[in-house]
């Protein structure tokens, strides 16, 4: 939604009035300039709100910590070399659908 507003440049900034924001102006705000024009949108949330939402979900237990170790990270040759490796088996789908045998 793209709209037009009439603003005032002062000493004190750019004046955009609180009508001409809409459902915005109940948000906090952050301006952006992006391509030769300026963009006002809703703030983005910090790492300080996130961390807090995890905690509150963390608390209610919707949120946990898995206990496994995570898994190494792979080099992008590694990558490469299991994927032409694996490819050779043939497409997945044809692998499961031969171990259902005749319980499809």
């Amino acid at each position: 939604m793209d709209t037009t507003v009439t603003v005032q440049i002062t000493r004190k900034g750019l004046l955009i009035p609180r009508e001409a924001l809409g459902d915005l102006g109940a948000e906090e705000l952050e301006a952006v300039r992006k391509e030769g024009t300026i963009v006002i949108r809703p703030k983005s949330a910090t790492a300080d709100e996130r961390t807090q939402v995890r905690q509150v979900l963390r608390a209610a237990g919707m949120l946990y910590e898995p206990e496994w170790e995570p898994p190494t990270p792979v080099s992008p040759e590694e990558r490469t070399r299991l994927a032409q490796k694996l490819g050779q088996a043939g497409p997945l789908s044809e692998a499961i659908i031969a171990d259902r045998g005749d319980r499809a």
